[in-house]
Formats: structure tokens, sequence, C-alpha cells
């Protein structure tokens, strides 16, 4: 216990200077955002982009915006692919050591360069993350920390740089005194196979008393309690003889690396039996009662998932995780209050766009000092891996000030909109209409779901809904009669589409239980980081039916 408080003093301690310097700039984020940017252009201005754009000429953030146009990924995709290659000096001076790839839902991974400095940049965010929640819930750092991490080389580029998840790369990168804080071993993060990587963790980790369990998505919070329900007899007696069930025992080439986590450990076996006996079932809350901590992302629509955890998880405060992604880190949470963070201004440079502006034929741009509160803004990066006002395409609201910097959350991801008729559908409004359906009916019974507009004479929206008990006809048709209503009170243009029988009476769907775990598995085995994989409450077209479609056959 005191090795382990002891630990955290000395993180506490290191973190204090990056608290320091983060403080002031809240202070003065103008200066502090110029600063960051102009300390970007100076490192790179003999790359290939930096001379195309006369970085040698820019002084100021008036003048990078003159000379700097916004970007998207294909924008920036020859010098990325030229990275790749090997081919140096193209957006940054300092060559990548990694790429990072993005989960998106359907696309193909995007790769985004990782450099030393970026890697310092995203760091020092976690550290102010870090020293917060050991300050705010010191008993977090009297146990251990579970960590939910994906793998930082699903493979190498031709140049020889590997690819994969930034949050593998962080775990490994932790210096020894901090990793034995960890309950798993980071090569955990290279199982793919889904079952077996939860297997292991909860194996490893119900020997332990972890005081805080960290992933990017709720959503694999509840993976893990239903997997502990699910195996819990076994669990216990491979606790016991110091086994792992044969089918989820790590691949030969891993194996050295879980030896010392799996040794017998009849006591804590014993005393889980007795609580299995007491109470019919595990969950995450009797399996670790010292739990202190959940810290995930809160914002957007992963509030069906939160609402879901303290069944497993007890009253336990969550911290919303900040919101990120593999471009970079956009905010710093300091509080457990909402799912808002502030501006991480020490991290990157920043640009906004507001909601209504973005299609107008010169939309402006502004800095964080110039945003409002209760306004929403598409965010821009500029980083020290060489994205220069990249349109990430994520739709953030300012809910509150820290000092003089916003406070921001994430709400949804920019095309998190579906418009076949002119209905503007958000993911947020479905939501909602969700929620109520499910609150009104007391429907327990659905654990994931997602909407996805199906064409045809009229459109409609399906309702893709997985159960864990059948529903009968009534409470189908009555789940649609209230998720159809809740969206034509919330949106006029879908009212209106509906009253004019341009879009037609939504539909219910039910899946099996388990389809949306084989969908987890199916996104990780075509490279997606596992801990970030998001299928979304509102699909586009096909997208989501054509991913189902595929399932099926595989099956």
């Amino acid at each position: 216990m005191f090795k382990n408080l002891d630990i955290a003093a000395g993180q506490i301690f290191r973190a204090s200077t990056h608290v320091r310097r983060f403080n002031k700039a809240m202070r003065n984020p103008r200066q502090a955002q110029e600063q960051k940017l102009l300390e970007i252009v100076r490192a790179n201005e003999n790359t290939a982009f930096g001379k195309k754009h006369g970085f040698d000429k820019i002084h100021s953030i008036r003048e990078y915006q003159s000379r700097v146009g916004a970007n998207k990924y294909e924008d920036l995709h020859p010098y990325i692919e030229s990275l790749k290659n090997g081919q140096g000096n193209q957006l940054t001076a300092e060559q990548p050591f990694m790429f990072a790839t993005t989960s998106g839902t359907t696309a193909q991974p995007k790769f985004i360069p990782i450099t030393e400095a970026h890697l310092k940049d995203y760091t020092h965010a976690f550290q102010i993350h870090n020293y917060q929640m050991i300050v705010d819930y010191p008993q977090s750092a009297v146990g251990k920390f579970l960590i939910i991490t994906s793998n930082d080389e699903e493979g190498f580029v031709a140049s020889g740089s590997p690819y994969g998840a930034v949050s593998g790369l962080l775990s490994k990168r932790q210096p020894p005194i901090i990793r034995r804080h960890f309950s798993v071993p980071y090569e955990l993060c290279k199982i793919k196979d889904v079952d077996m990587k939860y297997y292991l963790m909860l194996r490893i980790a119900m020997a332990q008393d972890v005081t805080a369990v960290v992933c990017c998505n709720p959503s694999s919070l509840l993976l893990l309690a239903d997997q502990l329900k699910e195996h819990a007899n076994d669990l216990v007696a491979d606790l016991c003889d110091g086994t792992v069930k044969s089918i989820y025992a790590p691949p030969a080439h891993l194996s050295a690396a879980f030896e010392k986590y799996l040794r017998p450990d009849r006591e804590r076996a014993m005393q889980l039996e007795r609580l299995l006996d007491q109470n019919g079932s595990l969950s995450p809350q009797i399996l670790w009662p010292n739990l202190s901590a959940l810290i995930c992302w809160k914002g957007g629509p992963m509030s069906f998932y939160l609402e879901r955890l303290p069944e497993s998880f007890g009253d336990v405060p969550v911290r919303d995780f900040g919101y990120m992604a593999s471009e970079g880190r956009g905010s710093i949470p300091l509080s457990s209050d909402g799912a808002g963070g502030v501006v991480a201004l020490t991290s990157h440079f920043f640009e906004f766009v507001e909601e209504d502006d973005l299609d107008s034929t010169s939309p402006a741009f502004l800095t964080a000092d110039q945003l409002q509160v209760g306004c929403r803004y598409y965010i821009y990066f500029t980083t020290n891996s060489g994205l220069y006002r990249y349109d990430i395409n994520d739709l953030i609201e300012v809910v509150a000030m820290k000092e003089k910097t916003p406070i921001i959350q994430f709400v949804r991801k920019g095309l998190g909109i579906s418009s076949i008729t002119g209905e503007k559908l958000t993911e947020e409004q479905v939501l909602v209409a969700l929620k109520l359906a499910v609150r009104q009916l007391n429907l327990a019974e659905i654990s994931h779901f997602t909407s996805e507009v199906e064409l045809g004479f009229p459109p409609h929206y399906v309702c893709f809904a997985e159960l864990n008990a059948s529903l009968p006809e009534s409470m189908k048709n009555e789940f649609i009669r209230i998720f159809d209503h809740s969206l034509k009170m919330q949106n006029p243009e879908y009212a209106d589409k509906r009253f004019t029988k341009r879009l037609g009476m939504p539909e219910l769907r039910t899946l099996p239980s388990g389809t949306y775990m084989r969908l987890r598995q199916q996104r990780v085995e075509e490279g997606a980081p596992e801990a970030q994989v998001k299928i979304p409450l509102l699909s586009s077209p096909k997208s989501f039916s054509q991913r189902l479609a595929l399932l099926e056959a595989s099956c």
C-alpha cells in the first residue's frame, strides 16, 4: 500500500511542473496558443509543407491563417504517403517513429504521423489529467489501475515504422516505476481476439486490488462486467489452480509476458467463491470493493452506456477521459462534473468555426479566447505531428469557463447527421428518443442500438436493437411510436418530412444477443484499435446494415 502511495506522490511531483505551466496558460489563452503555434511553425519551416506555405514568414496567428488553408486528411495524404515510404522532411523536420491509425466506423484507417515532440505534447496533457485525478481521488492511487488499451503495432508501413493505437504506445512508454502500478501487462493489448483479451484481463485483475479503471469507451466497461458475469465460475477456478481456460490461453509468443500474472491464489479464489455463492454472480463492484474512480469518455452518445454503469460498478465517480483522438488531445478534464474539459492550450494549437458558419463561403476561424459559453464549434488542430489547421470533423460545445479558457465537451462527429430528405437528423436526437422510449417502457432488454436510414419509397429509419430478452410485438410497436414522436418533437424538419410522407414510419429490427460483440471483433480484425471501437447510434445509409450482412455471411 505505502509503496503505491510513494509512486503516486512521485507522479504528482513530476506532474506539478506541467500543472503550473497549464495554469499560467489558462489565465492568458491567446498568448499561450500563439506561443504554441509559433513553436510548431519555427520547428518545421524548412519542411516540404513549411516551404510551400512560407512558414519562415509567419510570426502571428493571423499570418498563419492567411498562408495556410484548412486541411482535410486528403490534403495531407500525399505528404503522409511519402513519410510512410521513408521520405523525410515532409510535414515535420522530425521523422515520425510510428503512425496512429484512426478508428473510423467504416472508412479505411487514416495514418496519423507520430513524432517524439507530438508524443511529449500528448503526454503533457495526460500528466495534468492524472495529477488532478490523484488529488481528487487519492484512494485510487492505493491499489492498481486497470487500463484497457489497444495494440500500437498492428503492422508496419513501407519505411519499417509501426502503425497502431496511441493508447498502447503510451502504456509501453511509461517508466517501470509507473507500470508497476498497472494491473495488466502491456502485452495484453496485442491480443486481437476480444473474448480472449477480456477473459485474460479479468483472470489477472481479479487477483488484485483494482482502485481505478481507465478506458476510452464506456461500452468497454459494460463488456468487462458482462464477461465477468458470464465466466465467473471458470475465472475463479483458474485463479485457484493458476491456470487459464485453454481457449483463452495467451498465444505462445506472448505467454512469457503473462506467466507471473497467472500464478495460483487459492486464498483469493476461496474468497471470490464465497462471494459468488452469496450473490449468485460476480460484478466489478463485488470484485473490487475499493474501486474509487472510472475514467472514460462521457460526451456525445456515451450517456446511453454511462447510465448502465452503476448496475455493475456501483456509485463510483466517473471522470471524463478528455476529448481526444489519434490526431491529438483536445481537452483536459479537471473535475468529474459533466463531460467537459479545459482546452489543452499547451499541447496543440486550436481553431474553431461556429456550427452555423461552417457552410458559409468564408467561415470565420476563431481562437480559444474568442469562444462563447453555450455555443457549438467545429474544431481544427495544428500539432507537432504535422497536422496543420486539420479538420477533424468533430463538433464541440463550450459549457463553461476556467479562468479565461473555455471548458469544452464533445457533441458528435460532424458526420453524425442523416439527411436523406432534408430532415437533418442528429445522433443527439436519436439518443434522446431512444432514452425516452427505454424509460417510458422500462426496456432494460435493449443493450445496444443503432439507427440507420433505409432507402425506399419512401425512405425510413430502421432501429437495430440488440436484446437480451424477447419483446412482444405490442411492445415493439409502442417503442417505435414513442421513438418517432420524440424525433418529431425535437426536429421540425423530421416532423415535416414525416407529415408530408417523404419519410416513412421507423421500423424496429431486433438483433440476437452477442451481435455487437461480434461487430466489435470484426472491426478489430480490420485493424481498428479494440479499446476505441465506436459503433454509432446513427449510421450513414447502408453502413451498419452492410456490416451486419458481412457478419451474417461469415457465420
